[in-house]
């Protein structure tokens, strides 16, 4: 995977343009030494050896996994076991609490496909799964690529748990929102270190109240640049249909927050295009638009 940024031994984000050959550079998500790479149009950073990444990997999937299973035992569980193997799905989570609940701790990637297929194989035994994000998906806040696994509970709203398990530490992005035209992500953050770490079941947080954003000279900037495919099909059909551009119509729109599970930009939406979701096996969107408690 070529990575664009990385740390110095002082431990100084350094970009690849600015790196030179002669010092060592470190992976901000697993700290493992890069390479930096030269070609003729770029430079750009690169583990060393794929397969010592991949025992890495592994590495920081076992401690990470046994940071959980240290923090459950100070948890009132009848049974918790690690890599129980589910013979009706062919499955192995990570941690199975009370043969109730599954704790999966994610370091590799995976696309939406594969987890949807592992969410539904426990949800066809009954089986309600946490999804904690490590290794390949660690970040200081919360991307694109994060949503795929948000779930849901009243106390935290739309929520991901992250664990960094060589610095052993836990984000609790909570209350996760889009905000604006172009569905712009907004997260609330705690972070909690090995010694302090909360009874996330029990534990209590508040919400901050977001104002709706005003459609902003900048933002219909923006608007106006978007000239792909599926944004100039919706501005042209909206022209057609109310003889009145897009970027007239919004201005001075006020779009308040919405929940992040929307494929279709807050713009097209209020232009009245058809609403499509995005893939979040953990809300269960076919049943209802607000997913089941944690």
């Amino acid at each position: 995977m070529k990575m664009y940024a990385a740390l110095d031994e002082r431990g100084t984000l350094i970009y690849a343009q600015e790196a030179v050959e002669s010092q060592k550079y470190f992976c901000c998500h697993c700290d493992q030494q890069v390479k930096l790479i030269l070609t003729e149009s770029r430079k750009y950073f690169r583990h060393a050896n794929k397969s010592n990444n991949s025992i890495n990997e592994r590495l920081i999937h076992q401690k990470g996994k046994q940071l959980i299973l240290d923090e459950l035992a100070n948890y009132d569980f009848k049974k918790v076991e690690s890599e129980y193997y589910l013979a009706d799905i062919q499955q192995r989570p990570d941690i199975f609490i009370n043969r109730e609940l599954v704790i999966e701790y994610q370091c590799a990637r995976i696309d939406e496909s594969v987890l949807e297929e592992r969410v539904a194989g426990y949800r066809k035994l009954g089986l309600e799964s946490i999804w904690i994000l490590g290794g390949a998906y660690l970040e200081v806040g919360v991307r694109r690529e994060h949503l795929k696994f948000i779930s849901y509970s009243e106390n935290y709203g739309y929520f991901l748990l992250l664990l960094d398990s060589l610095n052993q530490r836990l984000t609790l992005f909570h209350h996760i929102k889009f905000i604006g035209p172009f569905n712009k992500i907004f997260y609330q953050r705690e972070i909690f270190s090995k010694d302090n770490l909360p009874n996330l079941f029990t534990l209590q947080v508040s919400e901050y109240p977001i104002n709706p954003m005003m459609m902003q000279n900048h933002l219909l900037k923006k608007l106006r640049q978007k000239n792909d495919p599926q944004s100039q099909w919706v501005k042209m059909n909206f022209y057609q249909q109310n003889g009145q551009t897009v970027e007239a119509y919004l201005e001075d729109y006020a779009f308040v927050p919405q929940a992040p599970i929307y494929q279709t930009p807050a713009w097209q939406q209020v232009c009245g295009i058809e609403i499509n979701l995005l893939k979040q096996p953990l809300l269960r969107h076919d049943q209802i638009k607000k997913p089941p408690q944690l």
